[in-house]
C-alpha cells in the first residue's frame, strides 16, 4: 500500500508530489507540477483518482490532474470559476467552491471524466451569507454545510428535487458571539456532529445535527487559547476592516484524526498546533509550537499521521499522534514558499 501526499505551494505556483512513509511518519519529494499559479485549495476524488487545484489568479481557475503511475500528476485541463475561491470539496458527482471574497458558494457539475460538465447547470448561491470559508457535505448525502466568517453563521443545504436547483438553503444557524467569524468545519463521520473552529475567539464548537431536516444545535465548545497566551478577540481581514490588534486570536484549520476522536487545530499568532478531544463536551489534550503561522494541516487516511504547513516558515511538519492526543514529530521538510494545502491518494 503506498500514500501520496500533494501539497500545494501557493508562493511558488507548484504542487509537490512526495511518498508518505507511513510507518516511519516521513515524506519524500518525487515530483514538482509548476505553471499553477496562485494554487490555494486541493481537493481529491478518490475514484477516478483526480486532483482538483484551484488557483486564486486574476481569473479564478480549475486546474484539474489525473494521478497516474507512481504518484504522476497528468494535467487535463484549466476551467474558469464563477467566482474566487477559498475553499475546495468533492462531492460525489460535483465540485462544491466557497468564496471568501466574493461570498458565494458554487456547486459545479462533474462528468463521467472528472471534467467539469456544461450538460448540467452550475448551482451559484450569491446570497449565502459574508465570506463562505469553507464547504463540506454529509456522507449520506443530504446535505451541505458552509461556514459564512462575515455573517457568524453555517449556513445549510438541503439536496434539491425536481425542478429545483441542486441546493435548496436552509435557515442559517448562528455561531457566537458575534465576531467570532466561523471559518473551517468538519463532519463527524456518521452525520451526527457538525463542528467549526472559530477565527477571531479561538473555540471549536461543536453542533448536533438533525439527520432529517438538517437543523443544527449548539452541544458543546472549547477554547483553544491558553491564559498566557496574550491574546486578544481578532478581527476579520477585510479591505477597509478594523485595525489589526498587535496579538489577535487567529485560528485556522480544523480536521479529524483518528476515526474522529480527535480534532486538530492550528493557531496562527502563536504559531501552534492544538489536538482536542472529540465530543459534546470536548477538552483540548495538548498543544505544541509548530510551523511559523500555520494555516494549512491536514490528516493522512491513516488518521494519525498530521501535516502542518507554515505560511511564512516555507517548511512542513509531520506529527504523529497518539490516541491520548499527544503529537511527536516524525519530521521537518522544506517546501515551496506557502504551502497552503494538502491532499492525499492512498494506493492499495
Amino acid at each position: 500500500m503506498s500514500t501520496y501526499s500533494f501539497i500545494a505551494c501557493r508562493a511558488e505556483g507548484t504542487i509537490e508530489v512526495h511518498a508518505l512513509d507511513t510507518e516511519h511518519g516521513t515524506l519524500r519529494r518525487l515530483s514538482v507540477v509548476g505553471g499553477v499559479e496562485g494554487v490555494n485549495t486541493l481537493a481529491f476524488d478518490h475514484e477516478r483518482a483526480i486532483l482538483y487545484a484551484g488557483r486564486a489568479t486574476q481569473t479564478p481557475l480549475l486546474s484539474v490532474f489525473t494521478v497516474v503511475a507512481g504518484g504522476r500528476l497528468e494535467h487535463r485541463g484549466d476551467y474558469e470559476l464563477p467566482h474566487s475561491l477559498a475553499f475546495l470539496a468533492f462531492d460525489t458527482d460535483a465540485l462544491l467552491v466557497a468564496s471568501y471574497h466574493d461570498s458565494a458558494l458554487s456547486r459545479i457539475p462533474v462528468n463521467a471524466d472528472g471534467l467539469p460538465c456544461t450538460e448540467q447547470p452550475t448551482f451559484t448561491d450569491w446570497d449565502a451569507g459574508k465570506n463562505i470559508h469553507a464547504v463540506a457535505a454529509t456522507r449520506d448525502g443530504a446535505h451541505v454545510y458552509a461556514t459564512a466568517l462575515g455573517s457568524d453563521a453555517i449556513v445549510g443545504y438541503r439536496r434539491g428535487s425536481g425542478e429545483e436547483p441542486a441546493l435548496v438553503r436552509l435557515p442559517a444557524t448562528a455561531v457566537e458571539p458575534a465576531g467570532a467569524g466561523p471559518r473551517h468545519l468538519v463532519i463527524s463521520s456518521d452525520g451526527s456532529r457538525v463542528t467549526v473552529v472559530t477565527e477571531m475567539t479561538g473555540e471549536v464548537i461543536t453542533f448536533a445535527r438533525d439527520a432529517a431536516s438538517g437543523a443544527l444545535t449548539r452541544v458543546g465548545q472549547v477554547s483553544i487559547v491558553a491564559p498566557d497566551d496574550d491574546l486578544v478577540t481578532g478581527v476579520a481581514r477585510v479591505p477597509g476592516g478594523a485595525a489589526v490588534p498587535e496579538r489577535p486570536i487567529w485560528a485556522a484549520e480544523l480536521r479529524q484524526a483518528r476515526s474522529g476522536a480527535l480534532w486538530l487545530t492550528t493557531e496562527r499568532t502563536t504559531s501552534t498546533l492544538t489536538i482536542v478531544r472529540a465530543g459534546d463536551a470536548p477538552r483540548v489534550l495538548a498543544s505544541t509550537s509548530t510551523e511559523e503561522r500555520p494555516r494549512a494541516a491536514a490528516v493522512a487516511p491513516s488518521g494519525d499521521l498530521v501535516l502542518v504547513g507554515g505560511e511564512t516558515s516555507g517548511g512542513v511538519s509531520v506529527y504523529r499522534v497518539s490516541e491520548a492526543g499527544e503529537p511527536e514529530l516524525t519530521q521537518r521538510i522544506e517546501t515551496g514558499g506557502n504551502p497552503a494545502w494538502f491532499a492525499f491518494q492512498r494506493v492499495d
